[in-house]
């Protein structure tokens, strides 16, 4: 009977030590979690249609007979473009009611055949054979 108590004694202790030690491995393996580096971008510009998209009231910005229009759809001109697929710029930080008065910088830093994607490197080191 003596024995029997001794392992139940033996084996609460062990648990006991076994569950401390667990906690204290779960403490030391705890990450600080990084800095937080999202940043809110209220606009898209789509340099192929030259158009925004407001996030702030989900609609397209575009240009229509000379004057900027809002409106949920773009404009039926642009059938077949699509927009998943299609190359656009997060305007990071840019938090104004009218991107469009930077139009012009837009236009000239991202033409038309822009795309954030890398390009393919070509090699130019190769010389040219002469035969």
């Amino acid at each position: 009977m003596k024995t029997i108590t001794y392992f139940i004694i033996g084996l609460t202790l062990l648990s006991f030590n076994l569950s401390q030690a667990q906690v204290q491995l779960d403490t030391i393996y705890i990450r600080q979690k990084p800095a937080s580096t999202y940043v809110a971008v209220r606009y898209y510009y789509y340099p192929n249609l030259q158009a925004y998209f407001d996030t702030k009231i989900a609609m397209y910005i575009y240009r229509k007979d000379g004057a900027w229009v809002k409106s949920e759809t773009l404009d039926p001109t642009t059938r077949g473009y699509s927009i998943k697929n299609g190359a656009y710029v997060m305007l990071k930080g840019f938090t104004e009611d009218e991107p469009y008065q930077y139009f012009e910088q837009h236009k000239a830093q991202y033409p038309a055949d822009y795309s954030s994607r890398p390009k393919p490197k070509t090699n130019t080191s190769i010389a040219s054979l002469d035969l």
